[in-house]
């Protein structure tokens, strides 16, 4: 079934629904704000900034919510970009997204041409017919004449009630750095799950341990053929995970931010960026850094194409959040090995991967 919490009465929300779970997007922002299990009113991706909270560049367009996509870039424009107009995260997270009449009750079709920052975008996302399970395919064209520099990162971020001092995060991330600057990143390299504070103290990050506001970045295990990450609420018993091919986003990012002394938002995010500035300041800190690339680049005219796949479930009463995802390819027959579960993955989920 499909719902239009959206035009029809004033906001731009639309949801989509199986037998199993929702999943909602906002058209402002084009983020992914709601997905819940049917029956289960927890919504891992909860977090939602308020206008004040958002940087000035960007306070004129949506706010950062749920799950959105930076496009065009991953955090801070240079100041010239500013002048010009260029939000934090590029436009597309910034701007109204429209909709495709070819939505129907479990596909949602959207777009958003960004003019500032020379880009387009498709998105697909088509919920799974038996399972809390939704793929998303989004195809980027460059619309300028000129190739350019580019990044694209999903910024899925949990708040509360899901996010606590007890959420677990795993994932298949390496080597990596903390993105403050304190140290040049290949000089003292992280090794996930550690991360170390502003005193150099060494702290784990798959739970909220230590107040410290950062995001620590880490690539994705080389050796394998997908990237995942999950977050686990041992209250809830309820586990968010993604997965998608190395070869579309090999870096992992964790942000995490505090505020008197308790854990306030965590970004799971996965994307092509691997360093959090300006372009200016990735060509001067290096377009690779533990040997995989920091940027990519899009001809004039060119679309590239990258996919993922989302899941929501609950989990048994003795998993600790750590269980790795591992996927059986062979015959046609796909098969998603998850905690306790194992989902055959059918038609058109077999493309996302």
């Amino acid at each position: 079934m499909m719902t239009e919490t959206g035009q029809n009465k004033g906001t731009n929300k639309i949801t989509v629904c199986n037998e199993r779970a929702c999943v909602t997007t906002d058209l402002n922002g084009g983020a992914i704000t709601d997905f819940h299990l049917e029956g289960d009113r927890i919504n891992p991706l909860s977090f939602a900034f308020s206008k004040e909270q958002m940087p000035p560049n960007n306070k004129a367009g949506a706010p950062y919510q749920g799950h959105f996509l930076c496009l065009g870039r991953w955090g801070e424009p240079s100041e010239g970009e500013k002048n010009a107009g260029i939000p934090h995260h590029g436009q597309v997270a910034n701007m109204l997204w429209q909709r495709d009449t070819t939505t129907n009750e479990r596909t949602l079709h959207m777009r958003a041409d960004s003019p500032l920052e020379g880009l387009q975008v498709e998105r697909t996302l088509a919920l799974d017919v038996e399972n809390a399970l939704y793929g998303v395919e989004e195809k980027v064209t460059n619309i300028r004449s000129l190739g350019r520099l580019y990044n694209m990162v999903q910024h899925p971020t949990l708040s509360s009630p899901f996010l606590d001092g007890a959420t677990v995060v795993a994932c298949n991330g390496t080597v990596g750095f903390d993105q403050s600057g304190r140290t040049p990143a290949e000089k003292d390299p992280l090794h996930w799950p550690v991360g170390t504070d502003e005193n150099g103290h060494s702290f784990g990050l798959a739970s909220p341990g230590r107040p410290y506001n950062s995001v620590f970045s880490f690539i994705v295990d080389k050796r394998a053929e997908y990237g995942w990450i999950s977050a686990f609420s041992p209250r809830y018993r309820l586990l968010l995970g993604y997965l998608w091919r190395r070869r579309d986003y090999p870096w992992i990012h964790l942000w995490q931010h505090w505020e008197a002394g308790e854990i306030r938002y965590r970004g799971i995010e996965f994307g092509t960026a691997g360093i959090h500035r300006p372009f200016k300041n990735i060509l001067e800190t290096g377009m690779r850094l533990f040997g995989e690339k920091t940027v990519e680049y899009i001809d004039a005219g060119e679309t590239v194409s990258r996919r993922y796949l989302s899941l929501l479930f609950k989990t048994e009463k003795d998993f600790n959040g750590m269980a790795p995802f591992t996927i059986e390819n062979g015959g046609g027959n796909i098969v998603l090995n998850l905690p306790s579960k194992r989902i055959h993955l059918k038609t058109i989920f077999k493309d996302f991967l």
